[in-house]
């Protein structure tokens, strides 16, 4: 009887560790927000940093915008890529953008990117254009031919017009092959860009001054009219004179007739 009880004291404290033992193991409860409750170290883990972008910077430069007319025009990068093994003996006509960086003298060995080495060369017959206006690495640019009595040639070729260098500037013309890489031949049309991508509008010629027109005749002032001159004041006549002595003509008698002046003379008889 009291082996059968210390048999059950064992059996009863025996439960009452393994409960114990449940209670304390960790309940993970979702947050009241529906957040994810995975801990570090856990699946679904991240590195940061993960991706790869243009030149191991985890993102690619940002694109400039071009104008609505130039959204299917190609950049340097994609119509070098797209042609390149490509038989350029047939006409491809395409646009494409970029920024005049240099030009190259009868080779593309032998690119050059100042304005001062391409003065000195004298190279006026072709450009080299890139996506980036500070771009040196020649096999990342694309020859663009200029011929002799062109437009282009007259306003782009680098000799005459050094300031043209670092501009954006878009050009249609024919696919081939130059300088034995893929270039443009052939430019039948080009229009200047501003950096922002919206096409350069030409500055207006300044107007010239209008000469000022003189007033109509209609217009014309008035001569002023001249003062009038006052009127003399009537002369204010005198008023009447007082009544004096009446005058009474003189009367001499004289025994001895003859003429008395201011008086009449009477005969004595």
């Amino acid at each position: 009887m009291r082996s059968g009880y210390k048999f059950l004291v064992k059996m009863l404290f025996g439960l009452y560790l393994v409960g114990g033992f449940a209670t304390c193991q960790k309940v993970d409860l979702p947050s009241e927000e529906g957040e994810d409750t995975e801990q570090p170290g856990q699946t679904g883990d991240k590195p940061e940093g993960g991706g790869h972008g243009a030149g191991g910077t985890g993102g690619t430069e940002e694109e400039v915008p071009l104008p609505p007319e130039y959204e299917g025009a190609w950049t340097v990068t994609g119509i070098l890529s797209e042609y390149e093994g490509v038989d350029l003996d047939e006409d491809y006509e395409e646009m494409v953008v970029g920024y005049i960086v240099g030009a190259c003298d009868r080779t593309m060995k032998n690119a050059l990117f100042t304005a001062d080495e391409i003065r000195a060369a004298g190279v006026n017959t072709n450009l080299l254009i890139a996506d980036s206006k500070d771009e040196r690495d020649a096999s990342r640019c694309m020859p663009v031919e200029l011929k002799k009595g062109t437009d282009v040639r007259e306003e782009a070729n680098l000799v005459d017009n050094p300031e043209a260098l670092g501009r954006r500037i878009g050009l249609l013309g024919l696919v081939k092959t130059y300088f034995k890489v893929v270039g443009l031949k052939n430019v039948a049309y080009h229009e200047w860009l501003t950096n922002g991508g919206d096409v350069e509008e030409p500055e207006p010629e300044p107007e010239e001054p209008e000469e000022p027109e003189g007033p109509e005749e209609s217009e014309k002032p008035e001569k002023p009219e001249e003062p009038e001159e006052p009127e003399e004041p009537e002369p204010t006549p005198d008023p009447d004179p007082e009544p004096g002595p009446i005058q009474k003509d003189t009367i001499i008698i004289d025994s001895q007739p003859g003429h008395i002046e201011g008086g009449r003379s009477i005969g004595h008889k």
